[in-house]
């Protein structure tokens, strides 16, 4: 019995000192957004189009070796294409990353 009282008091002071650790509330910051000048808007559009075209010719490719059919190709490219333009609306803004401690996977 004694054993059992020291392992989960030594369980819950561990708990309980991890509370208090910066990792944890590292999470919790909300990251700043950066206001880019017109001249780095241009800049990374140019870029994000330029990875826009690269998956373009790789989807191609994907379906001209049969590793794709035509109707999945159509429906990655209009994919990337709308996550361009959602992109474009936010400033090209990185997206806050979401953590996924708060959803329960069942």
């Amino acid at each position: 019995m004694k054993k059992f009282f020291v392992i989960c008091l030594t369980a819950c002071s561990l708990f309980l000192v991890n509370l208090n650790h910066p990792a944890a509330q590292e999470n919790k910051a909300k990251t700043e957004s950066v206001q880019f000048t017109d001249a780095q808007k241009s800049e990374i559009a140019k870029i994000q189009k330029q990875i826009l075209a690269d998956k373009k010719i790789l989807i191609e490719k994907y379906v001209e070796y049969g590793a794709l059919s035509k109707e999945e190709a159509d429906k990655m490219v209009s994919h990337f294409e709308k996550h361009y333009k959602m992109m474009e609306e936010h400033n090209f803004q990185i997206p806050p990353h979401r953590p996924h401690t708060g959803h329960m996977h069942k």
